[in-house]
């Protein structure tokens, strides 16, 4: 029997992280690799939960919001301005619903938005599953990476179990650091590190306010339609116009959430560098002076009733009295009779601008995505791959870009993670085919 030591077999690519970005990455490696060299390669998966897709069966409250028709370049973000479209550039949101379609996920239009044909993020990860089945791709679940050696001519990734795997390349797509319940703990941040990148710190963004909540706790719960400003010092930082939901510590519901990453970007140390305010308009200037018209006609014509039926059908009345009591500062029980022409316009303003104080934003555990991340000046936005280290890829949300809410972040980790394994099957590809 030789004493001969064995040799470490050695996989073409493992990919640190089963989600969006790292699915779409496994198979589009095995796709262009299969047709550059006839033949499969060894690719694996180490996913930290027990399945895959966990975020993606999260979002868009289980209707996974996949894609929007509006890809303008302003619903994304990051330190390299430049970065993402650059990106999106050569993998673009056309080419992304083509590939989703391949794997068996048809699309339709809710407005701008696309869902999945079925309007359930569970068939997307099934979908996905069974792609990853057809290419002979394997994942091992239960997985943490603790660390990523380069070495002369692979890569060792060590696994918090002690187990070591060898690859020739690598890809990180293990996402950012919000949501870790679902796994993205930010591990990704210290791999990239370790490696030699500069990495910006994460923040929150898509996550709930946090006001003064001495309206908003007595309101806990009620939602309404509203024009949503966010300002500084009497400058307009953002505006957004939708659904509010008003919560024990602030403001919440999907305008809010689009205009948080504003205040995370203004945001040190959990500190405000400027102090904000959100100002919601519940009417337009036409039914401002409606409404002004018909309080004038109830004081004429309810003057013997309390302050708390003032606003009754024009708005819902826990709402309407908590409006009434932040304008007047005058307890409820007044006679309607009493309200001058002062009250009515301080009525109107508030109706036009109901103003809370910002204090922040929930923690990164309550956010849908991550600001900040890897530097991307560091990556290519040809390949994906690293300046720095050969044979290092990253995709996703584990680089510095983040979207907006509404189906922008999950094209960012479709369109990164096809252009990461595309270009590492080129470059795979023309090793094998010499």
């Amino acid at each position: 029997m030789s004493d001969a030591p064995v040799e470490e077999s050695i996989l073409d690519l493992l990919i640190i992280g089963g989600g969006a970005s790292g699915m779409a990455a496994a198979i589009a490696f095995q796709k262009y690799y299969s047709e550059v060299t006839g033949k499969k390669a060894q690719v694996l998966i180490l996913e930290k939960n027990d399945r895959v897709g966990k975020k993606i069966l999260a979002s868009g409250n289980g209707r996974c919001n996949l894609s929007n028709q509006d890809m303008k370049i302003n619903h994304f973000h990051s330190q390299n301005r430049s970065f993402p479209q650059e990106v999106l550039d050569r993998i673009t949101p056309t080419f992304v619903l083509s590939f989703l379609e391949n794997l068996g996920i048809p699309t339709v239009n809710e407005g701008p938005k696309i869902f999945p044909m079925s309007k359930t993020s569970s068939s997307v990860v099934d979908a996905f599953r069974f792609a990853l089945d057809d290419y002979e791709i394997h994942v091992e679940y239960d997985t943490s990476v603790a660390k990523i050696q380069r070495e002369e001519k692979s890569f060792r990734v060590i696994c918090a179990d002690s187990a070591c795997y060898l690859a020739r390349f690598v890809i990180v797509a293990c996402g950012g650091a919000c949501a870790p319940t679902l796994g993205t703990t930010g591990d990704g941040y210290r791999w990239l590190h370790d490696l030699g990148h500069k990495v910006y710190a994460p923040k929150p963004s898509i996550v709930q306010l946090v006001t003064d909540n001495s309206v908003t706790k007595a309101l806990s719960g009620l939602k309404l339609d509203a024009d949503v400003s966010l300002s500084s010092n009497d400058m307009l930082l953002a505006h957004q116009y939708g659904e509010v939901l008003f919560t024990d510590y602030g403001l919440s519901g999907p305008a809010v959430l689009q205009i948080s990453g504003v205040v995370s970007r203004y945001t040190v140390k959990k500190q405000l560098t400027v102090p904000m305010t959100i100002s919601l308009k519940l009417f337009d200037e036409m039914e401002l002076q409606k409404i002004r018209e018909e309080i004038g006609k109830r004081i004429s014509l309810f003057g013997q009733r309390t302050l708390d039926q003032l606003l009754l059908g024009i708005l819902p009345a826990k709402i309407g009295n908590m409006l009434l009591k932040t304008a007047l500062q005058r307890p409820l029980s007044i006679l309607i009779s009493t309200l001058s022409n002062e009250d009515i316009e301080k009525i109107v303003r508030t109706l036009k601008a109901w103003k809370f104080t910002v204090l922040g934003t929930k923690s990164l555990e309550h956010a849908q995505t991550t600001i900040g991340g890897a530097d991307t000046s560091e990556f290519s936005f040809e390949t994906m791959q690293s300046n720095l280290v050969p044979g290092l890829y990253a995709c996703g949300e584990v680089l510095d870009v983040d979207g907006d809410c509404g189906g922008y972040n999950l094209t960012w980790a479709f369109s990164s993670g096809i252009l990461a394994g595309r270009s590492v099957a080129i470059e795979a590809g023309s090793q094998d085919a010499d």
